[in-house]
């Protein structure tokens, strides 16, 4: 007989924690007197005022590109702006897309709708328009039924054939895409310009005045996985760190292994039923599975998803069991399902928060493309820092991946880095999860950052004054 894992009510792990959550935003917009639900750009900004005046929207116009330098947004225009040119766009066809201000009424007109623009930023919204090289989902059903028969060696020559295929995508770019982070800036610059003022206070992105915070997840693919991840353990112990480890229901699972890693202040999170598409193969495959997912995510007492192979369906991630997901990448091309949601930052599908991944896989990295150093991985941390986002890094104790001698020194040496790295907030996924949540609300102690115009219009965001960071800034 089977042993189950820590038991876990959901009513209590979910349900009341959303009533509680619903009924606070709601007291405190109305103390506010901010008028309908938030977007996701206000949420994400979280001026310390919330009355801005609104800026004109596309409505139901249909969506199209528009570029500024290598800057790519997909929206619905806003048309009938008038004023003085700000700044401009290429929309279709090459046509100029102005930003507009009327200085008499004060009111701006952005090119495009902006929070439509960060909808289908972060839910995909723009896969349909684009080129990207992908297997079809016959192919990718027909790869599934025929792995078990096909010799490791071969898939991996098959995995490096399809990733010199897709090669690297314009859009979005890859290891690094700034378009959201584009998008908060103009979003603020916009908002200041209509509130008549070229600086305000915003609820700070992370605790303590943090720059940014940093996880580390990881994916058990076997079932020697188990020994080996109390290996990976082992090793982010010694260097003061704890991760995730997401399990997978098609191994038996170690419970001993499990209570282990739970005791030492790791987190286990789920990694699916089976290692293919079939969850987010279809409607009616989804609602089937979602039971049996329900109940080995409450025997691994889990608050967090990742999809097996990261495969998705962005609208019903928010119907998942669990309080986060960690299955969009913020870029990645070499997946079996390349995309992107382009951010770097944690966001709402739902009442899920989806924790992007923001740094290439481990075996993207070492395996697929032959990297020999962990310089990519550190670079790429840097750059996410200055941005202040979320430092996300996604790999497998598995053989093959962290298991290989190599691959686990190049772990060390990105772990070792980052230990240094006093500035930045080193947590486990659901700590992240829950402070993006109290974030929301504006019930937690996040201290103000300051968002202000500077004289060469560039946007500012600065962390709040008494954090360790005080005087740091980073620019549009």
């Amino acid at each position: 007989m089977e042993e189950k894992g820590p038991a876990r009510d959901p009513d209590v792990a979910h349900g009341s924690e959303e009533r509680i959550a619903d009924t606070l935003l709601r007291e405190i917009r109305e103390r506010r007197g901010a008028v309908g639900p938030p977007n996701g750009l206000q949420r994400l900004l979280a001026l310390e005022d919330e009355s801005a005046p609104a800026l004109a929207c596309g409505g139901e116009r249909p969506r199209e590109w528009f570029k500024h330098g290598d800057w790519r947004v997909y929206a619905p225009p806003v048309e009938g702006g008038v004023g003085t040119v700000v700044a401009s766009f290429s929309g279709a066809d090459g046509r100029e897309a102005a930003l507009f201000r009327d200085a008499v009424s004060g009111r701006v007109f952005p090119p495009f709708d902006l929070a439509t623009a960060y909808d289908l930023y972060v839910s995909e919204g723009w896969v349909a328009e684009t080129a990207q090289r992908k297997l079809s989902p016959w192919q990718l059903d027909a790869f599934y039924r025929l792995k078990r028969f096909v010799p490791r060696k071969v898939q991996l020559a098959a995995r490096r054939s399809l990733a010199r295929r897709q090669q690297q995508p314009e859009f979005p770019a890859w290891p690094l895409d700034r378009s959201v982070v584009r998008l908060l800036r103009l979003f603020a610059y916009c908002t200041l310009l209509a509130q008549g003022r070229r600086e305000a206070g915003f609820r700070w992105f992370w605790p303590d005045g943090h720059r940014a915070a940093l996880i580390l997840t990881h994916d058990v693919e076997e079932e020697e996985g188990f020994r080996l991840a109390l290996e990976v353990a082992d090793l982010e112990e010694e260097l003061g760190f704890r991760s995730s480890f997401n399990v997978g229901g098609w191994y038996p699972i170690d419970w001993g292994v499990v209570h282990e890693l739970s005791t030492r202040g790791f987190e286990i999170g789920s990694h699916g039923l089976s290692h293919d598409r079939s969850l987010f193969g279809s409607r009616k495959a989804f609602e089937t599975q979602l039971p049996a997912l329900r109940d080995v995510i409450d025997r691994l007492g889990a608050s967090g998803f990742r999809s097996p192979s990261t495969y998705r369906v962005f609208d019903w991630i928010g119907e998942l069991p669990v309080d986060y997901d960690c299955s969009m990448p913020h870029s990645d091309p070499f997946e079996p399902q390349p995309g992107g949601c382009c951010t770097l930052w944690p966001f709402f599908v739902g009442k899920v928060v989806e924790l992007p991944y923001t740094l290439p896989q481990d075996h993207t990295l070492f395996t697929l493309l032959g990297h020999r150093t962990a310089e990519l991985w550190l670079e790429q941390a840097t750059a996410i820092e200055e941005e202040f986002g979320l430092i996300h890094c996604l790999s497998h104790p598995d053989r093959g991946y962290l298991a290989e001698p190599r691959n686990r020194a190049l772990y060390r040496e990105f772990l070792t880095a980052m230990a240094e790295r006093r500035e930045v907030w080193k947590a486990l996924p659901q700590e992240v999860a829950a402070w993006w949540r109290q974030r929301d609300v504006g019930e937690v102690q996040a201290g103000l950052g300051t968002v202000r115009i500077d004289e060469g219009a560039d946007v500012v965001l600065e962390p709040p004054a008494r954090s360790l960071t005080a005087g740091r800034e980073s620019r549009l």
